[in-house]
């Protein structure tokens, strides 16, 4: 969707009318286009498959101190809000979300006690992947606007 508006102010008479007017973006032709009619979260919609080295992906979810945002404001669905602050959580333990701390955090990993101050890797086939069986209701209409979206981006090029 484009949220993109422009202020304009028109004088009628004595009244000053303000409005908000929906402009186009110059950033239109890479922004990711999805099917409005799909009523899914986000992530859902999108088909992403995100790992817990998508930092900047995740860091969209995570307060300034480090906690998970509530699904009610990231606006995603059950499946992926436990998958998402499943990822953050191995983020932050593999030492890859450092400045998404408590502000009085130790940050230092030196001054960590025992096993805690070395970062955790994690092997990517660990990862579970989201349960599908709950979103196969919009599997079936994603992959027929990606078909209309491929053809329709051969029948302009």
């Amino acid at each position: 969707t484009n949220r993109v508006k422009t202020i304009v102010e028109t004088q009628e008479g004595k009244t000053l009318v303000i409005e908000g007017v929906i402009s186009p973006s110059a950033r239109e032709k890479v922004l990711v286009k999805t099917d409005p009619e799909i009523k899914a979260c986000p992530l859902c919609r999108l088909n992403l498959d995100v790992k817990h080295t998508d930092v900047l992906i995740l860091s969209q979810f995570v307060r300034k101190d480090g906690c998970m945002l509530p699904k009610r404001i990231t606006g995603l669905c059950s499946v992926q809000q436990k998958r998402v602050g499943y990822m953050v959580t191995m983020a932050h333990k593999a030492g890859l979300m450092g400045r998404f701390k408590p502000p009085k955090a130790d940050t230092n990993p030196s001054h960590r006690n025992q096993w805690k101050k070395f970062n955790t890797y994690f092997d990517e086939t660990t990862i579970k992947p989201p349960k599908l069986f709950l979103h196969m209701k919009y599997k079936q209409k994603i992959e027929d606007f990606k078909k209309t979206q491929a053809e329709n981006s051969k029948s302009l090029g």
